[in-house]
């Protein structure tokens, strides 16, 4: 059964590792490039002339000129597991219950479960092993993404977070799952293609809006009135942070509704900068009036628990897809 279902499915696995293999290959090479240009242009060490920043702002639209079309590199990280979720997932099984040729399977002495076992486990094996090679490579992406002219380049470990790690190769794995699971449901082609793509989409943007956020409680960083001092304050929230909301408390520690706070703020709009001792600055006008905004963040130390955590949620969800599609399979009449 092995070597049927690697004789039926040689294509697309091939494929799909060919081209993580041949992605992987290019993205060392444009990073190591990007990263060399940006270093003879002296993006990052450019020093602001008196009149503006404008010559730093040249120096790196240069780069990104000469860079070119490599910069797009970063997105086909996510584009990758979609297309395994329409283009290998969809039609996994969906072609064979379409074209009927299933039942020439499940006369030949072969149980349905394992027909439908081993054929997702020979292309979720090669989808995982693509799913290494690019999550191997994914974080030197970073070098595409480009680093802040005239400061300090600062490491941002959470832009990559989607392209690296346990967490690429668990949305690799995820893909294939829905997609199988969508067109094993519905016994058609196209409408496994396309509503497993849908799917995997909403879930992967349900996920980054409303968990990922929240995997560890953020930290509270309340909001610094401004003070000019002659040099500008140090940021509440370190710059290798992952800002993910704001709210705001009041002096006993309750929470202020966002209403209450437009509401100064629109007010300070209109009288503020008037008022003596605010320097024109909302946070100590709000301050006066015992609300204190916060942002929330999380630090960058949670980087790789925050991986694990996305990588165990989706492994979670494609072995509940990848059940219920044996499950499903089994039952179904031929």
């Amino acid at each position: 059964m092995l070597w049927v279902s690697w004789r039926q499915h040689r294509t697309e696995v091939i494929g799909v590792l060919a081209a993580a293999v041949v992605l992987a290959i290019v993205t060392v090479f444009a990073a190591a490039f990007a990263q060399r240009t940006r270093l003879e242009l002296g993006v990052d060490t450019c020093v602001p002339l008196p009149s503006g920043n404008a010559n730093c702002v040249d120096l790196a639209q240069e780069w990104r000129n000469r860079v070119g079309l490599l910069l797009y590199l970063f997105q086909g990280f996510y584009v990758v597991p979609a297309l395994v979720a329409s283009y290998v997932g969809g039609p996994l099984f969906a072609r064979e219950l379409e074209l009927g040729t299933h039942r020439l399977a499940w006369t030949q002495g072969i149980s349905r479960l394992r027909w439908a076992a081993t054929t997702i486990g020979v292309v979720l094996a090669f989808t995982l092993a693509g799913g290494v090679v690019l999550a191997g490579v994914g974080g030197q992406t970073r070098s595409l993404l480009g680093t802040p002219f005239f400061s300090s380049p600062v490491t941002r470990p959470w832009d990559t977070f989607d392209v690296e790690g346990p967490a690429f190769v668990s949305f690799m794995i995820f893909g294939l799952a829905v997609g199988a699971f969508v067109g094993a449901w519905r016994r058609r082609i196209l409408f496994g293609m396309f509503y497993g793509l849908l799917l995997f989409g909403l879930v992967r943007v349900g996920v980054w809006a409303e968990l990922r956020p929240f995997y560890e409680p953020p930290i509270a960083a309340l909001a610094k009135p401004f003070v000019f001092t002659g040099t500008f304050p140090s940021p509440v929230v370190p710059a290798d942070a992952w800002q993910v909301g704001y709210d705001a408390v009041d002096g006993q520690g309750r929470f202020v509704p966002q209403s209450r706070v437009k509401e100064l703020n629109d007010e300070f709009g209109r009288v503020g900068c008037r008022a003596a001792g605010y320097n024109c600055d909302n946070i100590a006008y709000l301050n006066e009036h015992d609300v204190y905004p916060r942002q929330l963040y999380q630090p960058a130390d949670r980087y790789w628990r925050f991986q694990l955590y996305e990588a165990g949620l989706y492994l979670m969800l494609t072995a509940g897809l990848v059940a219920g599609t044996l499950v499903m399979l089994r039952q179904q009449d031929a």
